[in-house]
């Protein structure tokens, strides 16, 4: 018998006019829960975002203060012009990458039903190998001008 994938598409929705929050987060239900997230970027079919619903749990005394650092640190990022690249790069930068890293969590998109809010993505390949081709000695009966330091 063949199985038959059943996976939702994923809906993503724009907040609601009446929205008064920040432009920059994001809900998203996943496994018919809400959570709301800041987005670092979407890679290989999953969702890469820091979950401020679980300040309270990985922060443990005043987490307020630390969500709160986070919100206005991502206010900054998302209003510079400039800033064409992940939030995760924008927590390093300010040195709470570690910190920022107990809330980030994976959503595989075949599990996420809804998505309100931006969803950005970045293309962040890695370094390009570049093939160098090995340094051949010029034979001994090739006379060699060196016309650079003439």
């Amino acid at each position: 018998m063949k199985k038959i994938n059943q996976a939702f598409p994923l809906v993503n929705e724009p907040h609601p006019e009446t929205y008064n929050g920040p432009p920059f987060l994001t809900l998203i239900r996943f496994n018919d829960k809400d959570y709301i997230n800041i987005v670092d970027n979407v890679l290989n079919n999953e969702i890469v975002t820091y979950v401020l619903d679980l300040c309270p749990k990985e922060f443990g005394d005043r987490p307020e203060l630390r969500e709160q650092a986070l919100i206005e640190i991502a206010y900054e990022w998302y209003e510079n012009p400039l800033a064409t690249y992940p939030i995760s790069i924008e927590f390093s930068r300010r040195g709470v990458g570690p910190e920022a890293s107990k809330i980030l969590r994976r959503f595989p998109v075949d599990y996420v039903t809804r998505v309100i809010g931006p969803l950005p993505r970045f293309e962040m390949g890695g370094p390009f190998k570049v093939k160098k081709r090995k340094r051949k000695p010029v034979p001994t009966n090739i006379e060699f001008i060196n016309r650079i330091t003439h």
